[in-house]
């Protein structure tokens, strides 16, 4: 395959600290069998597009986004670990299936204080699902805002 000349750089979803995806206390997303990215521990309770595209799903209980960028990537946003059996409780949407979004419009609220009230890590994870369509990621971990680029790669280009 043969790259293509832009380098993307995918912005943090949230306000908080960027650590390697390994560090998800659940392993189908540390083991990266859900695709390719990072992890980052919100400082707040916003999140954000971290691209430009459509949303193709909303859980029903609110804590899980995926969307479809314009460049044809899959992204997973799982707000904390475990909190589908929260069913929605502390968990706004700001979108719906269907709805276009540009990169940096908020997505979805998130009441951090109740998620670790139920016991639950707040840990979110942002994975590329079809990470056969992008070479070279890198990451740049630590403290992080919506207008840093944690996740760094280039599209394959089918030659």
């Amino acid at each position: 395959m043969l790259f293509s000349k832009k380098q993307i750089g995918l912005p943090s979803v949230c306000v908080g600290k960027v650590v390697p995806l390994e560090q998800m206390p659940d392993e189908a997303f540390s083991s990266g069998m859900l695709g390719v990215g990072y992890a980052i521990e919100p400082d707040e309770g916003r999140f954000f597009s971290p691209v430009s595209g459509v949303v193709e799903s909303v859980t029903q209980s609110k804590h899980a986004y995926t969307l479809q960028s314009d460049e044809g990537l899959d992204i997973l946003i799982h707000i904390g670990v475990d909190t589908v059996q929260m069913g929605g409780d502390g968990f706004e949407a700001l979108v719906k299936e269907g709805q276009r979004v540009r990169a940096g419009e908020e997505l979805a609220r998130a009441d951090l204080a109740r998620i670790r009230a139920h016991g639950l890590p707040t840990l979110t994870a942002v994975l590329i699902a079809n990470p056969e369509k992008i070479e070279r990621a890198e990451f740049r971990y630590g403290a992080a805002s919506t207008s840093d680029a944690v996740m760094c790669f280039r599209l394959c280009k089918k030659g």
